[in-house]
């Protein structure tokens, strides 16, 4: 998914969205290893696929886990507070339906960098990225479109900068 450069008035917001286009990426990256393999086991070992499935692993062990904690520690509340906490609400529900994928999704490419896939091992990677594609893609769509918009209205100078101490001391 493409989005145009948004000009933000708030600095968490282009953190979030610079965060948003790096996991965009590396759906991308996922979504073409799945298109070339198909249904038959990628050789993990090959250069390419080794990349993807590190990038992914610690792309979703990492930065995606620490951007959805970091909005439901800081950013709903603040909406909350505003009187808008259903965003919040109906992002927190997809971040638990998400977490689960990439959690499978990172075991199996773990796995499949230090055994190689299985015919079955391959099988449930493939259907759990497929998932998590589908799923975090939409995701981050609604957030793009309806997260960072709200935020806008929500932030003052104060609680931008509290924000993105916060966020950049996330370790």
């Amino acid at each position: 998914m493409e989005y145009r450069q948004m000009a933000f008035r708030y600095r968490i917001n282009q953190v979030m969205h610079e965060e948003h286009m790096a996991a965009s990426a590396m759906l991308n990256d996922i979504e073409r290893l799945l298109a070339r393999a198909g249904r038959n086991p990628p050789d993990a070992a090959k250069a390419e696929t080794a990349a993807t499935l590190t990038k992914a692993a610690d792309a979703l062990a990492g930065e995606v886990k620490d951007h959805f904690d970091f909005e439901e520690e800081a950013l709903f509340p603040l909406l909350a507070e505003h009187g808008v906490p259903e965003i919040g609400e109906h992002l927190t529900s997809d971040h638990r339906i998400i977490v689960p994928l990439s959690e499978q999704v990172i075991a199996g490419a773990r796995k499949a960098l230090a055994d190689s896939f299985s015919p079955d091992g391959w099988n449930a990677f493939r259907t759990a990225a497929a998932d998590l594609v589908a799923r975090l893609s939409a995701h981050i769509e609604k957030e793009e479109m309806a997260l960072l918009p709200m935020l806008e209205d929500a932030l003052d100078a104060e609680t931008d900068m509290a924000f993105c101490e916060r966020h950049g001391n996330r370790d």
